[in-house]
């Protein structure tokens, strides 16, 4: 037995489909602001900071990942689809930054622990206010002669 939508149901889902196109730029633009605004809590590591911009994260990437299946079932994909692709692309490569300045932290934080705890073979790459990898000084300079 197949379900026929009815009036109400057809009108719901044309409803949160205008919401979904109108929303989108907004949503784009938004999840741009909070990736930057995560780079500076985790630059500062701020982790508080950075766990209070997680829920509207998620939620702005859960509305576009609605609008994404969406237009990706449309042929041809809508235009306002297509105008958020430079924007969209831009906010992934933001994003992966992000997991990579966490990572560094995370290893920084566990060459301390070991550290502390008397371990040997130590290696641990320090990173500046940017979040880019230090060099590393030699403890000796000396031996590198």
């Amino acid at each position: 037995m197949s379900h026929q939508p009815s009036h109400s149901d057809l009108q719901s889902h044309d409803g949160a489909l205008a919401a979904g196109v109108a929303t989108a730029p907004q949503d784009a633009a938004r999840l741009a602001e909070l990736l930057a605004l995560e780079f500076e809590v985790l630059k500062s590591r701020d982790m508080n900071g950075f766990e209070a911009l997680q829920a509207e994260r998620i939620q702005i990437l859960e509305r576009l990942a609605w609008f994404a299946q969406w237009a990706s079932a449309q042929n041809p994909a809508p235009a306002v689809w297509q105008d958020l692709q430079p924007g969209l692309q831009q906010s992934k490569q933001d994003h992966l930054r992000n997991i990579q300045l966490l990572q560094r932290q995370l290893q920084a934080v566990q060459g301390a622990l070991q550290a502390l705890q008397g371990e040997s073979n130590v290696s641990v790459d320090l990173y500046d206010r940017l979040g880019q990898v230090s060099r590393r000084q030699s403890i000796s300079p000396f031996l590198d002669a």
